[in-house]
């Protein structure tokens, strides 16, 4: 195990604390997340990049679909006739508090057909190393404003320098290759941390001021990144943020998993299922492999109430494999 930070040796920060940390942590060591020097550390500055982290991943996006099109040197619209960029993305929170993502980002052909059921391969030229090229430029190119705070300088949100792209097979024989399996499993792992591993306090939202006084069992750290959710969140300028209803989340304003509308089932279809499920145990039937489908085309355009068809993260083909990008940010 290796010391957490051993460099700047001998360095000292404007408060006399030492700029690095020769101690090797275990896995439940309380320090970890902490600020070497909490007088130090920008609190706003995390507040405000968990409020426009959201704001930054729909830019990105944008910005990956017309990445693509320089690439292979078409417009936008024409692009689009052609391909289609759909993703599927988890929120994490670091220890010390800040948001990144982790994300399964897929090219498909345009079909006329909006079936996520109703998958193609994208054509030639159109491969997960294209995509992943496209997302080298995307990435560091992307800034989302921030509203200046009291006249202060300008910000912005961007992206750091982790990046972290993997080629999804559906086996695991290349090297360096994750398999569909293995995705699936990393994707779930991330979607259930949240803010409550921080410590009890953050289950719901803070309704007054009064409730910042019993934070008094978290670490010192996330008190001060509510403190700062809550003292931000009365400016005007930053009113659009509502960073005091997000306090609870450290300013993070979006939801645990998103994912484009064509990638996969929907949440609704998911819902429907769980529902006609529960009636039919509450009447005490066993409910059957399958039932008949929900109000749509009939066919292979199904979805099925139950027994829902598992779909792979990456299926016909590796063109269909896209890469998996980790944005962490700074």
């Amino acid at each position: 195990m290796l010391p957490c930070h051993p460099y700047r040796q001998g360095a000292r920060c404007p408060h006399g604390v030492r700029a690095g940390c020769w101690h090797r942590h275990d896995e439940d060591d309380p320090r970890l997340g902490e600020p070497l020097c909490p007088a130090c550390y920008d609190v706003q500055a995390q507040v405000l990049w968990n409020a426009l982290a959201p704001e930054l991943w729909r830019r990105t996006t944008i910005a990956i679909q017309r990445a693509l099109g320089r690439l292979v040197g078409l417009q936008e619209g024409e692009l689009r006739r052609l391909v289609r960029v759909s993703y599927a993305k988890v929120a994490e929170f670091q220890r010390r508090g800040a948001i990144h993502f982790h994300a399964v980002i897929r090219l498909d052909a345009a079909t006329t057909c909006r079936c996520p059921g109703c998958l193609a391969p994208p054509p030639e030229p159109f491969t997960a190393g294209l995509l992943e090229e496209a997302l080298g430029q995307a990435v560091p190119a992307v800034r989302v404003p921030c509203p200046a705070v009291e006249g202060g300088p300008a910000r912005y949100a961007r992206w750091g320098e982790q990046l972290d792209v993997h080629n999804i097979t559906t086996g695991g024989d290349e090297a360096g290759e994750l398999s569909a399996e293995q995705v699936a499993g990393y994707i779930a792992k991330y979607a259930t941390k949240a803010t409550e591993s921080f410590g009890s306090g953050l289950d719901r939202r803070l309704a007054a001021a009064d409730d910042l006084d019993g934070l008094d069992q978290l670490p010192a750290h996330v008190v001060e990144l509510v403190r700062a959710c809550w003292e931000l969140g009365g400016r005007p300028e930053l009113e659009g943020l509502r960073l005091r209803a997000w306090a609870h989340m450290l300013g993070f304003g979006g939801h645990w998993s998103t994912k484009s509308r064509r990638y996969s089932t929907t949440f609704t279809v998911l819902r429907r299922a769980r529902v006609a499920f529960a009636k039919r145990r509450r009447q005490g039937r066993r409910a059957p492999g399958r039932l008949r489908p929900a109000r749509g085309r009939p066919g292979r355009h199904r979805r099925w109430l139950l027994g829902l068809r598992r779909r792979r993260l990456c299926d016909r083909g590796g063109a269909l494999a896209g890469p998996l990008g980790r944005c962490s940010g700074s």
